[in-house]
């Protein structure tokens, strides 16, 4: 049963991109878990990166994300999960998520993600019972990059505007700022007045990195995720390998983020 409800964790953080606990339609707020991984593209705004491994720009950070939702009574729900980002100059990454909780969490969980693409492997850590899967890491050939690009139902019914924000300090770091305004358009999706969402991204040129996003939607919400502690530089070898007393499991055929003809990385949704 450990193992079901660990694989059944890896699968749906993955596909849900690690730590949203609320079921969303299409155009739902930013997923709780960063475009990291080392799969990041200049453009991106606070979308799902393009499959490309970042070299030659080494960090590690906390990570923040927080969804406030407001019910139709005033009441309001907050989630609120927090983990640590590191990529060292080659590429290889690490994303820590604490879960605290969630339909699928009667107790904290941390779930670790590893990818190296020098080596060609990517690795899920549990930590609770110290096994690890491991999976093969491709990114495409250069120029041939896959966009994971979410698919709005609303389609041309949907009015966009984008807004460039301008360049400031965000977290200790310069990032370039952009909002995009989505406007469907009444009885597009069943709607009697207009459904506004706006997400806005500010993203760091020097990292690749979104180091702050934000998405409100009045069907979901607010979705806030930021880093913090921004530190520059290569960070401990140690968190890009596999600590001793694991157990590792290869998945050969794994089809997920990373894996052979898998989805990019998941990040916050696209615009």
């Amino acid at each position: 049963m450990k193992r079901s409800t660990s694989l059944l964790l890896v699968f749906l953080f993955a596909g849900f991109a690690f730590g949203q606990t609320a079921v969303t339609p299409p155009e739902g707020p930013p997923p709780m878990m960063p475009p990291h991984r080392g799969m990041e593209g200049p453009g991106m705004g606070i979308g799902r990166s393009l499959m490309k491994v970042v070299t030659g720009a080494p960090y590690s950070a906390d990570i923040t994300n927080t969804l406030v939702q407001t019910l139709a009574d005033g009441n309001t729900i907050q989630r609120t999960t927090t983990g640590r980002v590191a990529r060292d100059a080659q590429g290889r990454t690490y994303v820590q998520e604490n879960i605290r909780q969630g339909p699928f969490t009667s107790a904290p969980t941390t779930l670790i993600f590893i990818t190296d693409p020098v080596a060609g492997y990517a690795y899920t850590l549990h930590t609770s019972e110290h096994t690890a899967t491991k999976h093969p890491f491709k990114a495409p050939p250069a120029g041939q990059a896959r966009s994971d690009m979410p698919r709005h139902p609303e389609g041309n019914n949907a009015t966009v505007v984008e807004t460039d924000l301008g360049i400031q300090s965000v977290g200790g770091v310069t990032a370039q700022g952009k909002s995009i305004t989505r406007t469907i358009q009444a009885g597009a999706i069943g709607n009697t007045m207009p459904l506004v969402s706006k997400t806005e991204t500010w993203y760091s040129p020097e990292l690749q990195v979104a180091v702050k996003s934000v998405h409100t939607d009045p069907r979901i919400g607010e979705s806030t995720y930021t880093l913090t502690n921004i530190q520059r530089g290569n960070p401990d070898p140690s968190l890009f390998q596999i600590p001793q007393g694991y157990s590792v499991r290869d998945v050969p055929n794994f089809r997920g983020p990373g894996g052979p003809g898998g989805p990019p990385p998941p990040g916050p949704p696209q615009e």
